[in-house]
């Protein structure tokens, strides 16, 4: 064999070892990124119940209040930077619990918008908050001391 055509063999070589190299890399990426939008950093602070468990919950305790979250969407992310801090300081681990419905499929109109609060009262929905419009952890801290859920 020439030397001319083992070096393009050679080269042929490398560039479908690269090919294959960087697809696989790609691959895995989309995975690992799936995985971390399947998961809330608020996880960490609340008790996450699943959609479908709801009703029960909410007839086991009638007053409550449920944070719906959806892990892919960024107004959920930005919110749930501020809404941490809140819970952290008022201690709210045990007043507040949440939804994920991040590729959830969803049949109540009342969880199919993140973020948002929905605060039940008597085991029926009392109010509604859309929290992409808190910008602070102050209008925050005003909206959950309107409600009964912070006493100062």
């Amino acid at each position: 064999m020439k030397e001319y055509t083992k070096r393009v063999i050679l080269l042929t070589f490398i560039l479908l070892l690269t090919i294959m190299t960087v697809v696989i890399a790609l691959r895995i990426n989309s995975k690992r990124l799936n995985e971390l939008n399947s998961t809330s950093n608020i996880k960490d602070y609340l008790t996450e119940i699943n959609y479908d468990d709801i009703s029960n919950h909410v007839v086991e305790v009638p007053n409550i209040v449920i944070y719906v979250s959806n892990s892919s969407n960024q107004d959920s992310i930005n919110f749930e930077k501020l809404f941490i801090k809140v819970i952290k300081k008022y201690n709210l681990e045990n007043e507040i619990i949440y939804v994920n419905i991040n590729n959830t499929n969803i049949i109540d109109p009342f969880y199919q918008d993140a973020p948002q609060l929905l605060f039940y009262k008597d085991s029926s929905i009392s109010d509604i908050i859309v929290c992409s419009v808190l910008d602070s952890e102050k209008e925050i801290i005003k909206v959950l001391k309107e409600r009964g859920i912070i006493n100062d």
